[in-house]
């Protein structure tokens, strides 16, 4: 089972993707009613990129940086911070990702901590809390970015 689990890490961690694949100008004629843009959180799928009022999804944010192809077809400033958000986005899930793989693989080494902990055990312990705690600084950093290519993607919208 934690072969498994272990499995599927990787196997998710080999899906590529990409934050630049159709970059979609938005509409002539756009308002800031029909044209803004706004991130919608989901419960269990990923939040969703919408425009307007009425909510068109035009992006799935995916968990390396992707979906977010009309903000990189927006104005320079939204351009730049959407980068940001993909190169944060990518180093916070890497490392996340990471920090999982070591738990999963403490909890096959000890077989589900049936067994005598050992120094292999708290390496692999230490090794998974660092990578999950280093990802926190770069979700921030990456949520901020996001933030913040929205509003400039916006502001062409307000005059």
């Amino acid at each position: 089972m934690h072969r498994i689990s272990l499995l599927a890490l990787v196997a998710f961690a080999a899906v590529p993707c990409s934050a630049a694949a159709q970059a979609t100008r938005a509409p002539v004629g756009c308002t800031y009613d029909t044209c803004a843009l706004r991130v919608e959180p989901r419960l269990v799928s990923p939040p969703k990129l919408l425009r307007g009022r009425s909510g068109v999804e035009v992006g799935k944010l995916g968990a390396f940086g992707g979906g977010v192809d009309t903000l990189l077809a927006g104005p320079d400033s939204a351009v730049a911070y959407t980068r940001r958000y993909v190169t944060a986005a990518r180093t916070s899930n890497t490392l996340a990702l990471i920090g999982a793989a070591a738990y999963v693989a403490l909890l096959v080494h000890n077989d589900d901590f049936t067994n005598d902990w050992d120094s292999t055990d708290t390496a692999l312990g230490i090794t998974g809390l660092a990578f999950g705690i280093a990802a926190i600084p770069f979700g921030l950093r990456a949520h901020q970015s996001l933030s913040r290519a929205v509003w400039f993607y916006n502001a062409q919208f307000a005059r």
